[in-house]
């Protein structure tokens, strides 16, 4: 495809998507026409915005690196007000504060096993799953692989900057931090009503240090012994704030939150010892770290 790019146009937005549906999955996070199309105009174009409309993950390493790209917009799938939403953050109307809730690898390869292909119609993938990767899915298995993505989970860029500072985890007064939860207790639906007895909170100031007002999404992971090193346990998103004004920010710690399932006991189990905690702006990103001991 030759697309006809204007010499005096102040910029180039090229919106690109891929076929999904219910019945029907991408055979591929890669798009070859859409990659040619993005190559063909950031090569005539020096300022080129890209807007992904994606029903899920896309890699995008195919054009990522070229110079004349200047903006990528990961849009999900547009509503109503998608239009209005990217013209207002294209036009700094709006500092943008979204977050990727997926992890954008630099190849197909770098899911491993997890990236399920229905590209055979005569084999088709994964016709039963024995759920054999555990907890490590998406941003835990990157780290428990050390694999480098390209766009971690979590990630996402803003106008302005902030900074966190004056990290402080707080024992509940009357929390219960027995292994197990109480057996006198009658079993609900959704589990036992003690799994979502708050234990501990967490807080955190953050501050605008840029230049513009904005919001930032602050995310708090937790390290549970015998499990993935970090997984994610809350997320906050702060008021606008204003070039130099502070907020702070607070996160609640459930029992369920800090547990792992007992298969012998088969019971929610709250584990002896050390629990890393982190908060930062995604999975890698991480600003301050801390500890909470349950003994």
């Amino acid at each position: 495809m030759n697309p006809t790019v204007y010499a005096n146009a102040d910029a180039s937005i090229v919106f690109i998507n891929s076929y999904a549906s219910e019945s029907f999955d991408r055979t591929s996070l890669t798009d070859a026409y859409s990659d040619q199309l993005i190559d063909n105009i950031a090569s005539n174009s020096s300022n080129t915005i890209v807007v992904i409309h994606n029903a899920g993950i896309r890699t995008v390493d195919a054009w990522i690196d070229h110079p004349n790209i200047t903006a990528v917009i990961f849009a999900g799938v547009p509503g109503q007000e998608s239009g209005n939403a990217i013209a207002d953050v294209l036009y700094g109307d709006v500092s943008p504060s979204g977050r990727l809730p997926f992890t954008i690898a630099r190849k197909e390869e770098d899911y491993g096993a997890l990236l399920n292909s229905t590209v055979d119609n005569a084999n088709r993938a994964f016709p039963q799953s024995d759920f054999t990767e555990g907890l490590y899915i998406d941003y835990r298995f990157f780290d428990a692989h050390n694999i480098t993505p390209r766009f971690e989970f979590g990630y996402g860029l803003s106008y302005t900057t902030f900074s966190y500072s004056d990290i402080a985890i707080h024992l509940l007064p009357d929390a219960n931090t027995s292994p197990f939860p109480s057996r006198t207790v009658s079993i609900v639906q959704g589990g036992h009503p003690e799994l979502w007895h708050e234990l501990y909170r967490v807080h955190v100031n953050i501050t605008n240090t840029g230049s513009v007002p904005g919001r930032e999404v602050a995310q708090l992971y937790v390290g549970i012994p015998n499990s993935p090193l970090k997984q994610l346990r809350g997320f906050e998103r702060t008021d606008v704030l204003e070039v130099g004004e502070s907020m702070a920010v607070e996160f609640a710690l459930q029992r369920r939150d800090l547990s792992i399932w007992n298969v012998e006991v088969q019971e929610w189990e709250l584990q002896r010892g050390r629990f890393g905690v982190w908060i930062g702006a995604s999975s890698r990103d991480v600003r301050l770290s801390g500890e909470l001991v349950v003994g």
